[in-house]
């Protein structure tokens, strides 16, 4: 995960405001993780690395992962206000997820080591993050999590990305809580008939039904300005 802007956030707070606001918001997103039988990796700034299903196993660790990124969401969004007031900046986060293989142990020098992961799956749940910016989007995860979750999922397909080193396309799903997929039943269905148009090419259908939703849905709003380009120069 990361924090939105944080760039920009960190130059207009003194060091010691800096460091209060990141010590709250990573105290509760690790406390967070935490409940739900993950493990916090490392800080890296801003940013939480974080991964289930080690060192004890979790057969059900893609649930636990999207059920800790919904609720660090959640979380967020209550403390969002007072934050705001006593620090001047609204806190937006954007969260990564992907399942699959990695080595995880005590890994490092002679001198200095740490319980941590290596592996290609935790560099696409890096990449999968930060596509939230291109999206619009806070959670993104890939088809691999989406399938592990089975029948307990409830969300999206945002996209299909090409990720460097890898020849085939990785499928994007955006999950959220059973209520607000109720809630924007009409809005999803209506997308993904112009996410199928925009897949088989049809870009003048496709804008036609993007454009109908993009007010109230970022992602929309992007497909709008890419079928416009590409219905210029298909």
């Amino acid at each position: 995960s990361d924090i939105q802007g944080f760039t920009s956030i960190s130059e207009r707070l003194e060091p010691e405001r800096l460091t209060s606001l990141l010590n709250r918001y990573l105290s509760d997103m690790a406390g967070i993780i935490q409940d739900s039988g993950g493990t916090v990796d490392k800080y890296i700034g801003d940013a939480v690395v974080a991964f289930w299903n080690a060192p004890l196993d979790q057969p059900d660790h893609a649930q636990r992962g999207v059920r800790a990124a919904l609720a660090c969401q959640a979380r967020l969004a209550e403390l969002r206000p007072g934050l705001e007031k006593e620090y001047g900046t609204e806190l937006h986060c954007r969260i990564g997820l992907h399942t699959g293989p990695v080595v995880v142990g005590n890994m490092g020098s002679d001198q200095r080591f740490n319980y941590t992961f290596l592996g290609d799956a935790g560099n696409l749940a890096s990449r999968l993050e930060g596509m939230n910016k291109k999206f619009g989007t806070y959670l993104i995860v890939s088809e691999a999590t989406r399938n592990a979750l089975g029948e307990s999922f409830a969300g999206r397909e945002i996209s299909r990305i090409t990720v460097g080193g890898r020849k085939e396309p990785v499928r994007i799903f955006e999950p959220a809580l059973p209520s607000r997929v109720f809630a924007n039943r009409t809005l999803f269905a209506a997308f993904e008939l112009a996410l199928k148009a925009y897949y088989a090419g049809r870009f003048e259908e496709a804008l036609v039904g993007f454009m109908a939703l993009e007010k109230q849905d970022p992602v929309s709003a992007h497909y709008v300005e890419r079928c416009r380009a590409l219905a210029a120069h298909p």
